[in-house]
């Protein structure tokens, strides 16, 4: 019988956890806005920084420590985001983890927008959007990239199929209770992984109201890696949560804009090219070599 819970969240009873590699300026970004936007009343528990082997380690400047929240650095010697958001999970005292990448930018409803959800799911799926103007931004926006795609359960109700790390808020005792991220993760496919293992526990639910803002400022090659990436995820999802995942061609929701079609086949054959390689990579990895 799966767990729900009904008691209404407070902000003092959310950590916030951010993992983070080679991107001090998201940090400073991403703190000097949080502390423009949100209100003293929303204030969470703590953040809670995992610096995940940087060539140079992450710092907090002094500014931000002179607000009403806690800022913990911690360091996370494992490779991976995986790895480093169970460090910062286990970590924090609050009874609710509110998961943001490094590359985000908080909005004044960040954490606002999870407090007006009616608290029936065991983990909400906030909104992700774009924070540049430019093509590629705007693609990621228009296609919804990070918004998981929706199933309905079996009281007919719109859940997220899966989570997006970038914004979610996660109860910590349903954390707890699947053994968090799995760490053989390590470039993609964790939040996939993560979400599907999670529902088995308890309902998901987006929170539409909750919104951050994803810095795309590494343009179409950062596109095109991204996505690489993301298809070598799939395939190692695919392979550990029998979840079809194989990548299917697709058109552009906005078609009105003649870039997004060329971009929709540079994010297919990308997928489709990742996928490829990790499934030559595990069936080489699963070959018994000669002795010579």
């Amino acid at each position: 019988m799966k767990n729900t819970y009904l008691d209404n969240i407070r902000p003092s009873q959310i950590s916030i956890v951010i993992p983070v590699k080679d991107n001090q300026l998201g940090i400073d970004k991403l703190l000097s806005t949080f502390f423009l936007t949100q209100q003293v009343k929303n204030y969470p528990l703590e953040i809670i920084i995992v610096d995940n082997n940087s060539s140079i380690s992450t710092f907090v400047q002094d500014q931000f420590n002179g607000f009403e929240v806690k800022i913990h650095l911690l360091h996370c010697s494992k490779l991976g985001p995986a790895a480093a958001r169970n460090v910062g999970a286990n970590f924090a005292s609050g009874e609710w983890l509110l998961f943001v990448d490094s590359d985000c930018i908080p909005t004044e409803s960040m954490i606002e927008g999870y407090l007006c959800e009616e608290n029936t799911a065991i983990a909400f799926q906030g909104c992700i959007g774009a924070l540049g103007s430019d093509y590629v931004s705007k693609y990621y926006e228009s296609q919804q990239i990070h918004r998981p795609p929706s199933i309905q359960d079996e009281n007919g109700n719109i859940i997220p199929k899966y989570l997006v790390t970038a914004n979610i808020m996660v109860k910590k005792s349903a954390f707890e209770s699947i053994g968090g991220f799995n760490e053989s993760y390590s470039f993609a496919g964790e939040d996939i992984d993560f979400g599907s293992r999670l529902s088995s526990g308890g309902n998901l639910a987006y929170a539409p109201e909750s919104k951050v803002l994803h810095n795309f400022d590494d343009g179409f090659w950062g596109l095109v890696i991204r996505f690489i990436k993301y298809g070598k995820g799939n395939r190692l999802v695919q392979k550990k949560l029998k979840i079809p995942l194989y990548p299917l061609p697709f058109t552009a929701k906005n078609k009105r804009v003649w870039v997004n079609h060329l971009l929709a086949i540079v994010q297919w054959l990308c997928l489709l090219l990742g996928f490829t390689l990790k499934s030559i990579k595990l069936l080489t990895d699963k070959t018994p070599r000669k002795e010579t």
